[in-house]
Parts: C-alpha cells; structure tokens; sequence
C-alpha cells in the first residue's frame, strides 16, 4: 500500500502515480490523503485518474499540514502487507517496491520493521543535482535518534507491524511523519538501509520538504532555529505513548528531555551529554545552543 498526502500537486502527480502503478513485481494499491488542495486542479487529477485506476483511493480531506496528513493517510490506508510513503512529485524507479520488500521479508514480521533507500536528487528532467547530499542508514544511538531524521519519508517502507507502532500515538501536528516513523522503528523495531538509488527525488525549487538538498535543509534549519526551535522534542510523546516499550534508562533519560526547560542542571546534562548529538558538529552546536537558550 503506498501512501500519499497531497497539497496543490497539480498535474505533477500523474508522473509519480504512473511510476507507482508500473511498479513490478508486486501488487500496488495507492491511497491518498488530499490535504484542502485549494488550487482547483489537484483534486480534478485525482478524481480522472481514479477513473481508470481503480487500485487508487482517495480522501479529500481538510488541510492540516503535510507533516500530520502524512500520518492520518497511514492510519486510514487499508490493511496490507507493507506500506511505502511517496511523495506527490517524484518518480520512483521500477523496482523500488520490489527491493524494499524483498529486504523486509528477510526479518521477523512480528517485527517492526523499516527500509530505506537512498534517492538521486534532481531537476524536474530528471538531471541529477550537482551535490547528493548523503544518507544516514542509522541513528547513532537512542538520543541521537531523538535529534536525526534519517530515514527520508519517500524513501520508507514499512511493515504492518511497524504502521500499528507508529499509529498507536500522533505527535504534535510539526512533527514530521519520516522522523516520527523512523524514531519509532528504531526505538523498537528493526531498521535496514540501502544505498542503491531507488527514486528520484525532484526539487521544483517549493517543495514542503527540504530533505536531500543540503543548502535549503540548512537554511530552513537556521531560520526555524531563529524563530523558535530548530528540532521538535518528542521525548514526552515517546513517554506517553510507549511507556511500556521503553527501558527503565530510556524513561530516564526522556524525562530529562522532556523537561528540561524547567531545569538549569537539566540543561547541562544533555548539553555536556556526548551521545545527545547530530551526526555532524554543526548541527550538534545548533542542538547544544537550542538547549541552552531553552528552545528544546
């Protein structure tokens, strides 16, 4: 089941569908979250292309973000097997789905399970970007699990096991869907990672997302930083909604996180905490700085 959230796509989203549907060597179905399109178009290419597609579902819903409607159309999507996320603007190379399964069936499907894959980044031609900005397979850790996204959203595929987990509890509406999926995989599931490109991931120069460009993924990340917080802080989320998953030194450790704002000594503990970091030192002084100035 591939799942799509939808916003003012427009005719962009046939491209993407039409490699979704070409997928080979597995069965697809698509369902869709159409999140409030307001530009009189998405909506009129999705109802065409239901009409001769009838592995396509749709809801037309009202507008609550990308990053929560990502997760509302994985908790709607009918049962299956696996569940991919797509974007509504890339195009996915023909044996994406088939790979990614093929990883997955390897492990326990009692399991929570999640793949990933890496992308090639380009221009709407499809011309590969200049720069590739490089993956992270893996967190390094629990707490710099809690700081890295890792796990691009167009680019997981998960188990059924894997979207119960992830839709037993939402985060806040900014939480992305690809960090909350893949924090929760990582915590108490299984991660697998390739470095084959699978996709290509196009940048239109307005995407909502700015994961595999490094420039605009910085600039965003500065200025989410200037305004308020440049990391969301789910450590309350993960108490609240898995308390009996976590570890009596997890539960431990995300209080900490999940107050201290209200605690200078708190604040020092992850600031001076080596594993609470990002895979690279400068965003670990932005986290570090964040603490500090109680904006996580």
């Amino acid at each position: 089941m591939v799942v799509m959230s939808t916003y003012n796509g427009g005719d962009r989203i046939v491209k993407q569908l039409d490699s979704i549907f070409s997928q080979q060597g597995v069965d697809v179905e698509c369902f869709i979250r159409d999140d409030g399109s307001k530009d009189n178009n998405t909506c009129n290419v999705l109802k065409n292309y239901m009409r001769h597609e009838d592995r396509l579902k749709v809801e037309f819903a009202e507008n609550v973000g990308w990053q929560r409607s990502f997760l509302l159309a994985l908790s709607k999507a009918p049962k299956a097997d696996y569940y991919a996320f797509s974007d509504q603007d890339d195009v996915w190379m023909n044996d994406k789905l088939s790979k990614s399964i093929s990883e997955l069936e390897k492990h326990d499907p009692e399991k929570a399970l999640l793949f990933h894959c890496n992308r090639i980044s380009c221009t709407p031609d499809l011309k590969a970007l200049p720069v590739q900005a490089s993956k992270v397979p893996c967190p390094l850790n629990k707490k710099n699990a809690l700081t890295q996204e890792y796990a691009q959203g167009c680019s997981i595929v998960i188990n059924d096991t894997a979207r119960n987990l992830v839709c037993r509890h939402f985060p806040p509406e900014n939480v992305p869907h690809d960090f909350w999926t893949g924090l929760i995989c990582y915590y108490f599931g299984e991660v697998y990672y390739s470095p084959e490109p699978l996709f290509y991931h196009i940048n239109h120069g307005c995407n909502a997302s700015t994961a595999g460009h490094i420039k605009e993924s910085r600039q965003r990340r500065l200025k989410s930083f200037l305004r308020e917080s440049s990391y969301p802080n789910v450590a309350k989320d993960l108490i609240n909604g898995y308390n009996d998953l976590l570890s009596t030194d997890d539960c431990k450790f995300l209080h900490n996180v999940a107050t201290n704002k209200g605690s200078f000594v708190k604040k020092l503990r992850l600031v001076f905490d080596p594993d609470f970091k990002r895979v690279n030192w400068q965003g670990t002084l932005l986290l570090k700085l964040s603490v500090l100035l109680g904006k996580y």
